[in-house]
């Protein structure tokens, strides 16, 4: 008998959140939680149990990035759009 497991991931809101060691776009984290594994938690796509962090001092979930409007100017890269 074959066992197989899906992961569990969660997209995070904030599409501006790189990991904290490589510095790469992290749209979403492994939740060992939910999934029952016993590995643990770690950032997509760079695979490092890392803190996100974001690179837009002023992003919201309910009005998205506001550094134009609030700063004068955009120091970060743009959202992905996929």
């Amino acid at each position: 008998m074959t066992h197989t497991r899906t992961h569990v991931y969660i997209t995070f809101a904030n599409p501006y959140l790189v990991c904290d060691l490589c510095r790469q776009p992290a749209p979403r984290w492994h939740n060992n939680d939910k999934c029952g594994c016993s590995e643990e938690c770690w950032l997509e796509p760079c695979s490092h149990n890392a803190e996100a962090v974001s690179v837009c001092p002023s992003w919201s979930p309910v009005d998205g990035c506001q550094c134009k409007e609030h700063l004068g100017s955009v120091d970060h890269a743009p959202a992905p759009t996929d």
